[in-house]
């Protein structure tokens, strides 16, 4: 399975950490970014990116990842817009956490989808598309999004959408290690 994790100056690896350390169990996970060039995250890690967006065929995309973090000058990126349609209209699992939702507006690809972000009043000056839903996670057919704060959540929901658990007790150790931190007897 190929996870690509879209990257950019500033971009929040917190909130992604845990969906891409359960994604790598089942495959490849590669770091996709808009320009060349190494990108610093908000915590201050430095990383280069494996591909840059105009390099990677939508069609062999399984999962795009989005973080959360300062995505202005994004939102301006009309090639990121169409590359983001193009996935949506491949019913690629797209799950975004925190302002990175703020793309999926920007791209209206929100329609009679329901949402959650923790930027909602930027969401509503971006579209109208959409359903928002004051909860900390929602799955949507192929679309996850999450508040920062659910980032546990968002990476069990993700797992729970691309099918990686083994089965319902795989799931439930999941949970329970992750999110409660029990450790397994």
């Amino acid at each position: 399975m190929k996870t690509h994790i879209l990257l950019f100056e500033g971009y929040v690896s917190f909130e992604i950490m845990l969906a891409s350390y359960f994604m790598k169990t089942q495959g490849d996970v590669i770091t996709v970014a808009l320009d060349e060039g190494a990108l610093r995250s908000y915590e201050g890690l430095s990383v280069n990116p494996d591909l840059i967006m105009n390099q990677v065929d939508p069609s062999k995309v399984e999962l795009l990842i989005i973080p959360g973090g300062d995505v202005t000058s994004l939102l301006k990126r009309e090639e990121l817009m169409d590359w983001l349609r193009r996935l949506n209209g491949l019913t690629t699992p797209i799950a975004a956490i925190c302002s990175g939702t703020l793309l999926l507006g920007q791209a209206q690809i929100l329609e009679d989808t329901s949402f959650t972000t923790n930027a909602e009043a930027q969401m509503r000056d971006i579209t109208t598309q959409g359903v928002y839903m004051n909860t900390n996670v929602v799955v949507d057919g192929h679309i996850i999004t999450a508040k920062a704060n659910a980032y546990v959540d968002f990476g069990i929901e993700v797992g729970k959408v691309m099918n990686i658990y083994s089965s319902t007790e795989d799931l439930e150790e999941t949970i329970e290690v992750f999110k409660y931190f029990k450790a397994k007897p």
